[in-house]
């Protein structure tokens, strides 16, 4: 069994750390009602690597409020990135998901004020399954007493974590430059639409460059590197002040995203001559 150990630092934290409060009620809450109820986890966040058939194993520490005993319960919830790297919450279990492989236990407690307590998520990775990245998230969240008399109103708090596979065993890198725009506005502003297309995570960076009409780059731009989970997407947006003679331009995208070859893509440019140039 493959149990829980230190995390290794990667080149980026890609693990979100979701922190969400749900208030749910008829009347606005009062400052006299939030938050009482302080829960954290630690360790936040689960990195492992496993063979396929491989079991796991994790415990994680629940921290409760300091003045009052809270009801929680644990569970999982799968989550993603979009194209502009905000973390979405998916209404089903998703592609890469191992919500399938894993149980909590237990899913609900009491955790007295002050005090810890220990739940444990473990489970079995299929032996079929491809090498690569697979993750999901889970959850404490507060189970509310009922709303006093009058109240109408409900309270609930949640933190949460990730769990990140990495299955060990082939697995394929690839990407592509699905799209590539720019808009010419007293500077060069654009965007790069990288898509993961393959089975582990990837972290694209690059940089793009204007070329005049004799190929001569005349300017150049980084882009940071982000991070692509499997599956996903995500816009590599730019934007910078600059002066070019009027004329035609070529501006070529050029990404690294660690595969065999780099990525390019290219997009025409068109620089006028100012009105007030014009007059």
């Amino acid at each position: 069994m493959t149990k829980q150990k230190p995390l290794r630092k990667k080149r980026q934290n890609w693990y979100a750390l979701f922190l969400l409060t749900s208030l749910v009620g008829f009347f606005a809450l009062t400052a006299g009602t939030a938050f009482a109820m302080n829960v954290s986890i630690s360790p936040p966040r689960w990195e492992i690597t496993v063979e396929p058939g491989g079991n796991v194993e994790g415990t994680f520490e629940v921290t409760g409020a300091a003045d009052r005993d809270l009801r929680v319960k644990i569970y999982f919830q799968d989550w993603r990135f979009n194209h502009k790297g905000e973390v979405e919450f998916l209404p089903t279990v998703g592609p890469r998901s191992v919500i399938p492989w894993l149980q909590i236990e237990p899913a609900e407690m009491l955790v007295p004020a002050g005090e810890e307590r220990i739940f444990k998520i473990f489970g079995t990775v299929p032996p079929e399954t491809a090498g690569g990245d697979y993750w999901s998230g889970f959850f404490v969240e507060t189970v509310p007493d009922a709303p006093q008399r009058g109240s109408g109103m409900v309270v609930t708090g949640r933190v949460g974590g990730g769990v990140f596979l990495t299955v060990r065993g082939e697995a394929t890198k690839a990407g592509r430059i699905k799209d590539f725009a720019v808009t010419w506005e007293n500077g060069l502003s654009g965007r790069v639409l990288f898509a993961n297309l393959g089975d582990t995570q990837l972290y694209p960076s690059g940089r793009v460059e204007v070329r005049d009409s004799r190929g001569k780059t005349v300017k150049r731009l980084s882009l940071p590197e982000t991070v692509v989970l499997p599956g996903g997407e995500r816009e590599l947006v730019f934007a910078e002040t600059m002066a070019l003679p009027a004329g035609d331009y070529v501006v070529l995208a050029i990404l690294d995203y660690g595969g065999e070859k780099l990525l390019g893509a290219q997009a025409l440019l068109k620089v006028d001559i100012p009105e007030e140039e014009e007059r």
